[in-house]
């Protein structure tokens, strides 16, 4: 297809049948239906996400596919659920604790990359620094001078336990010589209703759970995680820009099949999510809800989770935070 060309409707129906169906049956023919696995209950960014996807893709194949929320375990649940499965039709939607949870839990035996195909990402995005309404602190230097001369009274929030919401506060521990009390919630919501009823004084969390209370005033964003500010926030700085050097992570959600899928099945695939999540509409909506759609291939998401393994087991390791 020549450069600056846009696939016509026949052409992205063909690449997603392709891209579903078992090899040499096509999934116009099976009508099987499609089930993406999400380890996070419903309501939640993740969910959402994937039910956006999930409509997207379900009106350009013309047949069903179905968000099955399965979460516990330490997502463990549904990734059992697509391990066993092995059709082609059962997919696994996930989140950067897939690659952190085994690295601090020795009981965890699933690893991302060794375990299953990578297809794509769906969506990255920051992680934010949060005071409370009625937190001593309404910026970042007030905040680390607030821990530094009450060390050990300050709680944080995160969605839960090792993940990357959770490794950052370490991470600004260690960087920063802060002692702070970690307070994992049972999901962004629950910490963001802590937080909001001033139970606790900080909050380490993505965007999509924050955004609408921190446009409104009641939460204030102390600073960003990435590498540069986000156009949803663009007078939050970044913490590079105040003064903590080389430190940038992201929160994502990405797609996985089981191991033993076909490469031509997958590579098909990431390319037709590719088509999906590129449509204005749907991009429209991911960031109403607080997600900035990106994707990838199969081998770029690879290498991703290969690099943060390498990178968070140093911080676990320094921080012995390994649960054995």
């Amino acid at each position: 297809m020549p450069a600056g060309c846009t696939p016509s409707r026949r052409t992205v129906l063909g690449i997603l049948a392709m891209a579903f169906a078992p090899v040499g049956q096509g999934l116009a023919q099976s009508q099987q239906t499609i089930r993406l696995n999400v380890p996070f209950s419903a309501g939640t960014g993740p969910d959402l996400l994937a039910r956006i996807l999930g409509e997207e893709l379900r009106q350009r194949w013309n047949q069903p596919v179905i968000v099955e929320n399965k979460p516990g375990a330490s997502g463990m649940v549904a990734a059992g659920i697509v391990l066993n499965a092995r059709d082609g039709h059962t997919l696994l939607v996930f989140g950067d604790s897939y690659v952190i949870t085994p690295l601090v839990n020795s009981t965890v035996r699933v690893r991302a990359a060794r375990d299953f195909k990578m297809v794509s990402t769906l969506s990255e995005g920051p992680i934010v620094l949060l005071a409370a309404p009625k937190a001593p602190f309404r910026d970042f230097a007030e905040f680390v001078s607030y821990v530094r001369a009450n060390p050990g009274k300050v709680s944080y929030a995160s969605s839960g336990i090792a993940g990357p919401q959770h490794l950052t506060g370490e991470y600004l521990s260690s960087e920063l010589k802060l002692e702070m009390v970690h307070v994992p919630s049972r999901g962004g919501s629950q910490a963001v209703a802590d937080l909001l009823a001033s139970q606790l004084e900080l909050a380490i969390l993505g965007l999509g759970p924050t955004l609408p209370h921190i446009r409104s005033g009641a939460l204030k964003a102390l600073a960003v995680t990435t590498e540069k500010r986000i156009p949803q926030l663009p007078d939050t700085p970044t913490l590079a820009e105040l003064g903590v050097k080389g430190f940038t992570v992201t929160q994502w959600f990405a797609l996985a099949a089981a191991s033993d899928t076909p490469d031509a099945v997958v590579d098909r695939l990431a390319k037709a999510v590719a088509v999906a999540l590129d449509d204005a509409a749907v991009r429209q909506r991911y960031d109403e809800i607080g997600y900035a759609v990106a994707t990838s291939s199969p081998a770029a998401l690879t290498d991703k989770i290969r690099a943060e393994e390498l990178r968070w087991k140093k911080l676990i390791d320094d921080r012995g935070l390994k649960i054995e």
